[in-house]
């Protein structure tokens, strides 16, 4: 996919956006660059006194982070990693008035790379020569953009983390920007869990960059690393440069720590990511409905996640199915990309939800198969199968609705307004369109597409007719992954 970079000129400033997601804006920058980067650099000069520090930064083109790196003399060599050319050359020319020049320090070396296949690089190179201590870094410094795909949240798997402590020098600092721990709670702790299966001590850390919450990011979090533990005691007394914009070693106190956060406890609920999961970016797509069902209700990680692939169709059917069980009112379609927003799947569920709500299901499937010798046999059979399915349901809530302590027997319609039973086929209707359409979205609503269009309504027959199948079959296979959840 190609980048899209976008600089624009605002009243109060410069904005730099890549593929849509804001990566500085220079009114306010020095909040997010300077604590990303002191705390680590600061460590560093504390624990290898007297030493030339080497510090490798992953992503950062802009020059941002690499200028705050640059104010400290005891660095006498960086290694800049970006994949991006186009970056670089921004950085050294639009942006340089704001990194002061620092793409062109002559400490700094630029490799036009991606972050994970050039540590990789370096590994082996130096497994041939037996890697020396004074080829590895003291610091590690990570300004990577928001993930959007699995290939871009490799750089926050386990794998990746174990690979940078190959490279890091023994109780060298690692210094990781994150995703948002009030917006993307479980993705933020997700990376906390993956950092801590690598063997690495954390200090997690998050502040508010007005630029990014007006952009609806949230508070911003960080995560300084180490293989050695970082005590509060230790940030007495650093090294700290007084040319800074933002950072003080009283607020970094202030934000720093996991008794910081509200939601810590949360971090016992996630799974640690690893290289070509979608683990991550599950979280990220999904937060509202991680964060329902995992902070509000307290629960375990759902069931479905915790083996195979979590964006796999029956995992997303799994997980919307379970969230019948706990409020089946507030239901949630589990998205597979960004563009499947959280108002969208709303809006699209309450459509559905209209819909239903005029629908005799069971007579509109008995209509169905008064015609029954009309369809082909299996199709038929699934139909029999479907009707018997639902009157199950239907009597299943009726007996939990009449049994339950709260209805008022003198007072009550003879069943709930909005049953167990209609929620369950909204879900498995609405996910079987969704995926139907996703698969083949001419045959679902048999619209025929250019492809088709000329060769007879024969073929536009045939597909409607492969998008009653597809619904059919769907609908059938996602009633029998509820009846599973139900057994289990």
């Amino acid at each position: 996919m190609a980048t899209s970079l976008f600089v624009e000129h605002q009243a109060n400033g410069t904005a730099f956006y890549i593929n849509g997601e804001l990566q500085f804006h220079s009114a306010d920058e020095a909040i997010y660059h300077e604590y990303l980067t002191i705390p680590a650099i600061a460590l560093a000069v504390k624990r290898f006194p007297d030493q030339d520090l080497r510090v490798l930064v992953c992503g950062g083109g802009d020059g941002l982070a690499l200028r705050d790196i640059l104010r400290y003399p005891q660095v006498s060599h960086v290694d800049l990693v970006d994949y991006s050319q186009e970056v670089i050359d921004l950085g050294k020319q639009a942006f340089a008035d704001f990194n002061q020049a620092s793409l062109s320090n002559p400490k700094v070396t630029i490799h036009i790379h991606e972050a994970f296949s050039f540590v990789t690089s370096l590994i082996e190179e130096r497994l041939i020569e037996e890697i020396r201590g004074d080829h590895k870094y003291h610091v590690i410094i990570c300004d990577f953009t928001y993930p959007a795909s699995i290939a871009e949240t490799q750089i926050y798997a386990l794998e990746w983390f174990e690979l940078l402590k190959q490279v890091l020098v023994p109780s060298g600092m690692i210094a990781t920007n994150a995703v948002s721990p009030d917006r993307n709670t479980l993705a933020f702790w997700c990376i906390y869990q993956t950092m801590q299966a690598a063997g690495l001590a954390m200090m997690p850390m998050q502040l508010q960059i007005p630029s990014f919450a007006n952009h609806d990011y949230g508070n911003w979090g960080f995560l300084l690393a180490s293989d050695m533990a970082i005590a509060h005691a230790e940030i007495d007394n650093l090294d700290i440069p007084s040319d800074l914009r933002e950072f003080n070693l009283a607020t970094w106190r202030q934000i720093s720590g996991l008794e910081q956060f509200d939601q810590e406890m949360v971090r016992h609920t996630v799974i640690h990511h690893q290289k070509d999961s979608s683990q991550l970016l599950f979280y990220l797509l999904n937060r509202t409905i991680s964060t329902q069902s995992n902070v509000e209700s307290n629960l375990e990680p759902n069931l479905a996640l915790k083996t195979g692939d979590p964006m796999s169709l029956d995992a997303l059917a799994k997980v919307w199915l379970n969230q019948l069980e706990s409020n089946p009112e507030k239901l949630q379609i589990p998205a597979q990309h960004h563009s499947q927003t959280p108002e969208i799947s709303q809006e699209w569920l309450e459509r559905v939800k209209q819909l239903l709500n005029q629908i005799d299901l069971s007579r509109l499937i008995a209509k169905l198969l008064e015609r029954s010798q009309e369809l082909p046999q299996e199709i038929a059979a699934d139909l029999r199968e479907l009707q018997i399915k639902l009157t199950n349901f239907q009597v299943s809530d009726l007996q939990k609705f009449a049994s339950s302590p709260l209805v008022d027997r003198e007072t009550s319609v003879t069943r709930p307004s909005f049953s167990l039973t209609t929620a369950k086929v909204i879900a498995i209707l609405s996910l079987t369109l969704l995926i139907a359409n996703l698969a083949a979205p001419d045959a679902v609503f048999a619209k025929g597409s250019s492809s088709f269009a000329s060769s007879g309504s024969g073929d536009g027959n045939a597909l409607g007719f492969m998008g009653l199948m597809m619904t059919i079959g769907g609908v059938c296979w996602l009633i029998n992954l509820a009846d599973d959840s139900n057994q289990k």
